[in-house]
């Protein structure tokens, strides 16, 4: 259903924005311009045979010489983070794909509220770039947990853009305060930490829903609580998946392997058809409509005792 064409690009600039956060910068091998984007796009990244990834652009989408991207290295990670940190250094060329956009800027919206924190602003940084460009109205909202914390703070400082940084936000954000403001239609866009995005989604209850965006890259694999069964219709196998397993863990266990790439729910590789059953979809690739018909095996589950694929 969903596919991605990788080429290489090569790394020209890596600067580290904070211990943990790289920023690399890639470009075409013979210096040609690179493939448009919007903002709000991600690329993934074939970093090694084991990790394939998918991150944000962050870079001005006026400019196609390059891309950029920031990367957290984490240490309770699934490693995908770890070895692109270890590899990339000036000159290495990486597999990449194409750009593709789940996050995009609303076309019709009064103002727009960009709201982030730590990498989580790679998105909102492209989205920033594109709106000061057209010279729409937009606010941008960064919480930080100390003076000076933020990967972007001196890209933020330099750049002229309508930034207000929020310290403690676990105390000191209120979108109530903001969207009172702020004209009717506004447009939220959302991305950083778990507990920042559930705070600013909490506050944002009352926004219409047309009206809210975020985009979180979640783990790979979701844990079930109950155990169900798993139906394979093309190869007639029953696989029991127990409580606290997943569905891409019991497939992978009984030597049932589909294909992945970035695990993540984003790059739609896993995505297979479904029946007999009331899957839980936890993926950012599907739309409701898609979701009736098709389950990204990374990040689903199942409510029902039973689930059938086409696999």
């Amino acid at each position: 259903m969903f596919s991605a064409q990788f080429s290489p690009l090569r790394i020209s600039a890596l600067d580290m924005l904070t211990p943990d956060v790289m920023r690399l910068r890639l470009q075409h091998p013979q210096g040609k311009p690179l493939p448009s984007f919007e903002a709000g796009a991600h690329i993934q990244i074939q970093i090694d045979e084991q990790h394939c990834r998918a991150y944000s652009l962050c870079s001005n989408p006026a400019d196609l010489s390059h891309y950029e991207i920031a990367v957290k290295r984490e240490a309770l990670g699934r490693g995908g983070s770890q070895a692109l940190h270890a590899l990339a250094r000036s000159g290495v060329e990486l597999p990449v794909s194409a750009p593709r956009n789940l996050f995009a800027l609303a076309p019709n919206a009064e103002h727009h509220l960009l709201v982030g924190g730590g990498v989580g602003l790679t998105p909102l940084m492209a989205m920033a770039h594109r709106l000061a460009t057209q010279g729409l109205p937009f606010s941008f909202v960064v919480a930080v947990s100390s003076a000076g914390s933020s990967p972007f703070g001196a890209q933020l400082a330099a750049s002229g853009w309508p930034v207000e940084l929020v310290h403690n936000p676990r105390e000191a954000l209120d979108m109530t305060r903001l969207l009172a403001a702020l004209p009717a239609q506004t447009h939220v866009y959302c991305c950083g930490p778990d507990g920042l995005m559930s705070r600013v989604r909490e506050q944002c209850a009352a926004l219409p829903a047309e009206q809210w965006h975020e985009e979180a890259f979640a783990g790979s694999e979701t844990a079930v609580q109950a155990g169900f069964a798993l139906h394979l219709s093309e190869s007639g196998m029953d696989i029991d998946v127990p409580a606290g397993s997943s569905i891409l863990a019991a497939l992978r266990q009984a030597g049932v392997a589909p294909e992945t790439n970035c695990e993540q729910g984003i790059c739609g590789s896993c995505v297979v058809a479904w029946s007999d059953g009331d899957p839980l979809h936890g993926d950012q690739c599907l739309d409701d409509e898609d979701r009736s018909e098709y389950i990204a095996v990374c990040c689903g589950s199942c409510r029902s005792p039973r689930l059938t694929l086409a696999l």
